[in-house]
């Protein structure tokens, strides 16, 4: 304990005199990047990486009653200022405070005391204290009047004010009206959020998002959006958590701005990062959620710069709490280097960016914050830097005491020093950051819950022995021991317990980290992700996410005591190192090459040839087809699909379909593996297949009596196979009174159609549409042929352009009466086949307006 005490000594006078003597110069991460294969963070920060402002009109807070020294409570005098900015009533040059006339609101030097939590929430406003020296600067000393209760340690925070109360709280009080207890509740998403399209709401790689009909008039360009992905089975599943833990939320989530609309298309400002289903497809939980997309009603352009904050407790039943670490003996009442909460129910934060875009926090000291010194939920393009954060009362279970950077996009956390508090965090779908030129005692928490493409670079990280959970896990999850190491990685199934895996592509380089591996001990350094050159891609195989595997097959139960693996060499797997870069920052001028690890014992094995290629489907132009994985010694990157001898697909899964064949014609496919090192595995077995011939296509009812699916029935005799019998008096009838419904048939195999023929009861579809899918599985890819919203009931037989299809859809929106839908038949043919009962006034339109 005296070497820990030391240690802090140090760090305490190396802050003081970083306080008294100036900032750091600013980190060289300001630029554009060195690789295409590397995301591209040159976007990140304030307004996309444009310089903090510095002018504004000056309002002086004395003269609005904010004094210092004189023991008053300033809580209400400054909520009136921000109050009245909101109003309009408060203005600045003759005119209402905006991005073009922004407003600081001046604190004078001295002590200003706060009691309540207040609310931030007046865009492009700057509160700027006289400096961060307590002594001659500003010094905000909170002692909150109101503070959660206690269940045995842990804070009881509401889930709907999460993430709890905080000194200043950047996020708007609008409420929604079916909201009306919570201030901020107009950016629930189960409230303002519309759901996406039932084919899917887009794809990864793509920057148009797709909306449920009828929605796109609630967004318009310039809009800033929330987009959230409904977890799936096929998220957990991927990341192997077991299903206990499977929970329906929007892991996955991130905020664009709207560049422009599109009926229901919305294009955004950068691609997407993930697949946006239509919703968890009722496998989590027994029931069905949505994901979700909502204009956000933001507080934008508020800015905290140039004062000292802390908490006061000496009123408190804690009073007899220290800042100075803890020892049994010398000092029990410390709470330094001690990681549990020790005055529960005040773990209030000292700054919350919720819902905000464009804010920062600048040349700010705070000193034993309450729980987290700066946290964000949902904040995107914010600036963290030249801060001295220190201490906090609170930092054990349920999340406590971090520099937490949750939902956190597009941001830069750069040039602060981090000591005594649990972890720097990003975590729950926190992207495109930096975090950069930072001095820390802290660990680099990659928290989990798909946080992602995130650049760690040129920080110093000295974590001592000390700094280790005190059996209290994460999130509240299972007692966790150990020592933290300088960094922390969401792996395996113990992060899935409380959030799920950390994502993919976060890279760390150039980062001097070390850990005091005993008490009292030396530090040494952190070996993994030492080479200064190197660039380190965590959870990455050069292509697509990994698990962290030791050996290669066996992913590792957490981080915990796998921290020190080399998960870059074999037989290890999950971190891809073959780029070096000479310069210091990934954002500066130059090129990284490759150059894998000369250590690493050079990859020759090449993968085992993929098993049991086999045809699932085939058109007089198109062949699909389908193979068993192959395993690699390190990963396999991609599959080479061979016509004959010459290369038809290259794809990261185990299908394929190839197109632009001939009609009647054999072809012979073979499929190979590819890794990363370049080894190809031998061919798959060779199968011989031969297309359709085009005069003559598939005949008749390709849907009679085939399997069928339906999202409701009115009563079990009233199923989906009562549509595909082949009979006019048997039926389907969904659910009544309400929307939307669907029913779909499985041809067995892929067809080539062009003409589909409902035939109602009653109960019909004014509006709905005609969607086909050539998924092999159950499937979730659909694609829209036909759609309208004048239906009329009786026969309708829709034409359409020859589309591949297994799965063929009726999906209902918009019921023509009060009941449900109901068909007597829905039949499907081919693209030369015709049914032989249409009356001509019957036949509809597709798309293009041109009639069959």
């Amino acid at each position: 304990m005296v070497e820990a005490r030391k240690y802090s000594a140090l760090v305490l006078g190396a802050i003081l005199a970083l306080v008294l003597c100036g900032f750091p110069p600013s980190s060289t991460a300001e630029a554009a990047g060195v690789h295409p294969s590397l995301p591209d963070w040159s976007k990140a920060g304030y307004k996309g990486g444009t310089p903090l402002p510095d002018g504004g009109t000056v309002i002086d807070l004395v003269s609005k009653g904010v004094i210092a020294n004189d023991g008053v409570d300033d809580s209400d005098a400054l909520q009136a200022v921000i109050d009245s900015i909101r109003s309009g009533s408060l203005t600045v040059n003759g005119a209402k405070i905006s991005e073009t006339n922004r407003a600081v609101l001046q604190f004078p030097a001295g002590q200003i005391n706060l009691s309540k939590f207040i609310r931030a929430d007046a865009s492009w406003v700057t509160f700027r204290g006289a400096g961060a020296d307590p002594a001659t600067g500003t010094k905000i000393v909170f002692k909150p009047a109101s503070t959660y209760a206690s269940d045995d340690g842990l804070p009881v925070i509401d889930g709907k004010l999460w993430p709890g109360y905080g000194a200043f709280r950047v996020e708007d009080r609008t409420k929604s009206p079916s909201e009306p207890d919570y201030e901020g509740s107009i950016n629930f998403h189960w409230k303002s959020g519309v759901k996406v399209a039932s084919a899917g709401g887009g794809t990864k790689g793509s920057s148009l998002v797709k909306l449920a009909s009828g929605s796109g008039s609630k967004f318009k360009a310039g809009d800033t959006i929330y987009v959230g992905a409904a977890n799936t089975p096929a998220l957990y599943q991927l990341m192997e958590a077991p299903e206990s833990y499977w929970i329906n939320q929007h892991m996955r989530s991130q905020m664009f701005k709207v560049t422009s609309v599109s009926g229901d298309t919305l294009t955004i400002d950068k691609p997407l990062e993930f697949d946006i289903p239509y919703s968890n497809g009722g496998g989590i939980l027994g029931t069905t959620y949505y994901s979700k997309v909502m204009p956000i009603k933001l507080v934008e352009g508020v800015g905290f710069e140039h004062f000292y904050f802390t908490q006061d407790i000496s009123y408190t039943p804690y009073s007899h709490k220290n800042a100075n670490d803890y020892d049994p003996v010398g000092n029990p009442d410390g709470v330094g280097l001690k990681y549990t909460n020790e005055a529960p129910e005040y773990a209030i934060h000292a700054i919350v960016f919720k819902w905000a875009q464009n804010g920062w926090v600048k040349g700010v000291r705070t000193y034993m914050t309450g729980s987290h010194p700066i946290v964000t939920e949902f904040a995107r393009h914010m600036e963290f830097r030249d801060n001295i954060i220190f201490g906090s009362w609170n930092k054990g279970k349920g999340g406590h005491g971090y520099f937490r950077g949750s939902k956190l996009y597009d941001s830069k956390i750069i040039n602060n020093t981090i000591d005594r508090v649990r972890h720097l965090t990003l975590q729950w779908s926190a992207t495109g950051n930096v975090v950069s030129g930072n001095t820390m005692t802290v660990d680099m928490n990659l928290h989990g819950g798909w946080e992602r493409r995130n650049l760690i670079e040129n920080n110093t990280i000295a974590v001592p022995y000390l700094h280790r959970s005190w059996g209290e896990g994460e999130g509240g999850a299972e007692p966790e021991g150990g020592t933290w190491y300088p960094i922390w990685y969401g792996a395996g199934p113990h992060a899935s317990k409380w959030s799920g895996s950390t994502g993919e592509q976060n890279v760390l380089f150039n980062n001097n980290m070390s850990k005091q591996e005993t008490e009292g001990g030396s530090y040494t350094t952190y070996t993994p992700y030492h080479d200064p050159h190197r660039i380190y891609q965590i959870g990455w195989d050069g292509s697509k996410w990994t698990h962290l595997e030791k050996p290669a097959g066996t992913l590792i139960s957490t981080w915990t005591d796998n921290e020190k693996v080399d998960y870059g060499l074999s037989p290890n797997k999950g971190v891809y190192d073959c780029l070096t870069f000479s310069g210091n920052s990934l954002l500066g001028s130059g090129t990284a090459v490759l150059d894998c690890r000369s250590d690493n014992t050079e990859d020759t094995q090449a993968p085992t040839a993929p098993a049991n290629l086999a045809v699932t489907g085939g058109t007089a132009s198109s062949i699909s087809l389908s193979w068993g994985a192959s395993t690699d010694n390190v990963g396999v990157t991609s599959y080479e699909l061979y016509q004959d001898t010459t290369p038809a697909a290259v794809v990261t899964g185990t299908s394929a379909t190839v197109n632009g064949l001939s009609a009647n014609t054999a072809y012979t496919f073979t499929v190979k593996a590819k890794d990363a090192a370049g080894n190809v595995s031998a061919a798959s077995n060779a199968v011989t297949v031969a297309t359709t011939n085009e005069t003559t296509p598939p005949s008749g009812n390709l849907a009679l009596n085939q399997t069928a699916k339906s999202s409701s029935n009115e009563t079990s005799s009233l199923g989906p196979a009562q549509a595909f019998d082949g009979s006019t008096t048997t039926r389907w009838s969904s659910a009544e009174g309400t929307d939307p419904q669907w029913i779909y048939v499985d041809l067995g195999s892929v067809k080539s159609i062009n003409k589909v023929k409902l035939i109602w009861e009653d109960a019909y579809g004014k509006s709905y549409k005609i969607q086909v899918s050539t998924d092999t599985a159950a499937p979730v890819n659909w694609t829209e042929v036909y759609s309208t919203s004048t239906g009329d009931g009786g026969t309708d037989e829709i034409a359409f352009a020859v589309r591949d299809a297994r799965y063929v859809r009726m999906y209902g929106t918009v019921r023509g009466t009060s009941y449900g839908y109901s068909l007597y038949e829905f039949e499907v043919y081919g693209s030369a086949a015709s049914s032989s009962d249409t009356d001509p006034g019957d036949m509809i339109s597709n798309d293009a307006g041109l009639i069959f």
